[in-house]
C-alpha cells in the first residue's frame, strides 16, 4: 500500500475514483489516444493524483474507451476537474468522441464494472451479501494466520491490526475478486 493511501486509511478521507468513457467515433481512435495520453501526463501534475488506468478496446473493434482516475480526496479530483487545461483536452475531445462520466466514493466503487460504465450498481442488498461474504471469510483468515505469529495480549492493538489488514485485502484483493469474477453475474441480475 502505498504511503498516500496509508494515510487516507487512518485519517478516514475516502479516495474519489472518477471512471471517463468515451465512445470514439470511427476512424479517430489515434486523435483520441493521443489527447488522451495528454490528458494523463497533464492529470499526473495534480496534487492528490493516485494513478490513471487507461482501458481500450482490441485495435480494430469498435467499443468504449475508459481513463479511470483515483484522487485522494474530493479536493483533489475537483482541482482536476476544474482546471483549465481538463477541460480544454475535453473540449477537444468532443470534436471525435461522445463523453460518458462516472464519479463514485463508496462500496460501489467495489461493484463497478470497468467495461460496463453504463451498468447501473447492483441493488444495495446484494452489495451488502457480497460484502459480508468478503468481511466474514477474510476476517476468519486474516484473525487464523495472525494468530499463529503473533499473540498480542492488547485486544484493542489486535483488532485494530485485524482492521487494517481487512480494509486493505477487501479494498485491493477480496471485493475486486469476488464482485468482478465470483458474483458479476448475480449481482448485476
Amino acid at each position: 500500500m502505498a504511503k498516500a493511501e496509508k494515510d487516507m486509511v487512518i485519517s478516514g478521507v475516502k479516495p474519489v475514483t472518477i471512471i471517463v468513457s468515451r465512445q470514439v467515433f470511427p476512424g479517430k481512435e489515434k486523435e483520441y489516444n493521443e489527447l488522451a495520453r495528454q490528458m494523463i501526463e497533464e492529470s499526473a501534475k495534480v496534487p492528490g493524483n493516485l494513478g490513471v488506468t487507461m482501458l481500450a478496446p482490441e485495435p480494430g473493434k469498435g467499443g468504449l474507451h475508459h481513463l479511470i482516475w483515483r484522487f485522494a480526496d474530493e479536493k483533489s479530483m475537483h482541482i482536476w476537474e476544474t482546471s483549465y487545461i481538463r477541460q480544454k483536452l475535453s473540449h477537444q475531445a468532443d470534436a471525435f468522441s461522445r463523453r460518458i462520466r462516472q464519479e463514485a466514493t463508496g462500496l460501489e466503487t467495489w461493484f463497478a464494472i470497468p467495461d460496463c460504465p453504463e451498468l447501473e450498481s447492483p441493488k444495495p442488498w446484494k452489495m451488502a451479501v457480497v460484502t459480508w461474504i468478503g468481511v466474514f471469510f477474510g476476517s476468519c483468515l486474516i484473525i487464523y494466520l495472525l494468530e499463529l505469529f503473533w499473540k498480542s495480549p492488547n485486544f484493542w492493538l489486535f483488532n485494530g491490526v485485524v482492521g487494517a489488514i481487512l480494509v486493505a485485502s477487501l479494498t485491493w484483493g477480496i471485493m475486486p475478486v469476488l464482485s468482478r469474477y465470483v458474483f458479476r453475474k448475480w449481482l448485476h441480475k
